[in-house]
């Protein structure tokens, strides 16, 4: 499969439509519904979080210097700060 790249105004705009839909999500009429959507999206955050914050634990470790260059890339830095790894550096809690 043939990755897709995103020039950084669409990635913008998909970063808003995510945004919205979980707004919309919080107001959905069936309690139900709501509750299914915010358990989704919670295990779908941790699903991507931790391996996220594996691969930039050894990035940080094996070569710090690529840490600074992915963090000046629009697209990794949002997801770092969707993350909130943007703030602090990863550290190993094992």
């Amino acid at each position: 499969m043939k990755p897709v790249y995103f020039n950084n105004i669409e990635f913008k705009e998909i970063v808003q439509k995510v945004k919205e839909l979980v707004q919309e999500s919080e107001n959905l009429p069936d309690q139900g519904v709501r509750d299914y959507v915010t358990s989704l999206l919670k295990y779908f955050d941790l699903l991507h979080r931790e391996p996220l914050a594996r691969i930039l634990e050894k990035v940080e470790a094996e070569n710090p210097e690529l840490s600074e260059t992915l963090k000046q890339d629009y697209t990794i830095n949002t997801l770092l700060e969707l993350y909130d790894f943007h703030k602090s550096e990863v550290k190993n809690t094992e």
